[in-house]
């Protein structure tokens, strides 16, 4: 290295960094984006799925009975056709005094199991709707129809024959 700070007189180490930061992104570009093999999607299915409402009124549970389409809040995009709704009483777990776990009834409140029928994807590794919306047990869905509106957590997912 001279006096100048370059190798040789040609190369200074300014310029290696500045080669070795663009490797370094180039093999991160391609580490992140080439390297994921995308799973393709078989095709066109219909899907069942379930979703649990806790803890609603009277009211709600009497516009989910009316059934209908519903969509999703933000997409506005159809998730399918309510076909039936389960409806339980609502409970809550409680801790007495004497450190007793109880689960009773709330009055006035129920829990509902809405049955929905879609079409969508199926994929190696899930279902997605029309809309993109992936379909996984667990996850929460907001529901609009014209009679209702409320979120659930789907509970089941099973493909239609």
């Amino acid at each position: 290295m001279d006096k100048n700070g370059k190798i040789k007189g040609k190369i200074s180490i300014i310029d290696i960094l500045v080669v070795l930061l663009i490797v370094v992104v180039i093999a991160g570009i391609a580490a992140r984006y080439g390297s994921k093999v995308t799973t393709a999607v078989k095709s066109d299915k219909g899907f069942e799925y379930v979703l649990r409402v806790e803890n609603v009124r009277e009211y709600t549970v009497n516009a989910l009975n009316r059934k209908g389409r519903v969509t999703d809040k933000k997409s506005e995009k159809d998730l399918g056709e309510i076909v039936d709704v389960k409806v339980e009483n609502a409970t809550q777990q409680s801790v007495t005094a004497s450190g007793e776990v109880k689960n009773p009834e709330t009055p006035g409140r129920y829990t509902c199991y809405v049955t929905i029928h879609a079409t969508g994807k199926e994929s190696d590794d899930n279902y997605i709707l029309d809309d993109s919306t992936e379909l996984s047990v667990g996850r929460n869905i907001d529901l609009y129809s014209k009679y209702v509106k409320t979120s659930g957590d789907i509970v089941s997912v099973k493909v239609l024959d």
